[in-house]
């Protein structure tokens, strides 16, 4: 999958090497490749209830895994982008904070739950999405994301819940 991967230096900011899964979308070949990692990989984890995207380009990967899987597609969003009840949970960023919310009714008690996005960093928008699976009383069974930045530590976040992850690369 790297080869579909565009890196851009100094983006957002100076010292960033910013890695465009933008670029892997683009390709036929490369958008098969990474939905074909993650549907192997998850599969195992299948039948579950809910298909966890997170905003924005988790939801990309978490709609074609629904599909394919016959799955229910839930959205973890930025605020203000969902109606109705809404389930949010706050996390730290680099230089402040965020939070994420999903629909309250869009998960119930007991749900098996798969999560996904594209890129794992720092884990804290992971983590955001974990605790709120958690405090609607369902379990998340898997994580996946198509690019891992394992030097940020996210994925041993994920791991040190007792939670599989995978990522397609690494960087």
């Amino acid at each position: 999958m790297k080869q579909y991967i565009t890196s851009y230096q100094n983006f957002p900011i100076d010292g960033i090497d910013y890695k465009d899964v933008a670029s892997l979308c683009a390709s036929q070949d490369g958008f098969a490749e990474a939905n074909n990692f993650i549907y192997s990989n998850l599969l195992k984890y299948c039948p579950v209830d809910k298909i966890i995207g997170i905003d924005a380009r988790g939801f990309i990967f978490a709609s074609v895994l629904a599909h394919r899987t016959r799955g229910t597609l839930v959205l973890a969003r930025k605020p203000g982008k969902l109606p109705g009840k809404i389930a949010e949970k706050e996390y730290d960023l680099e230089y402040g904070t965020n939070k994420l919310q999903m629909q309250a009714d869009s998960i119930e008690a007991g749900d098996r739950c798969l999560i996904i996005d594209d890129l794992m960093a720092t884990g804290g928008t992971m983590c955001a999405v974990l605790d709120l699976v958690e405090e609607l009383n369902a379990f998340t069974v898997a994580v996946a994301t198509v690019i891992d930045l394992p030097k940020l530590g996210g994925a041993d976040k994920v791991r040190a819940r007792g939670i599989p992850f995978y990522a397609g690369v690494q960087y």
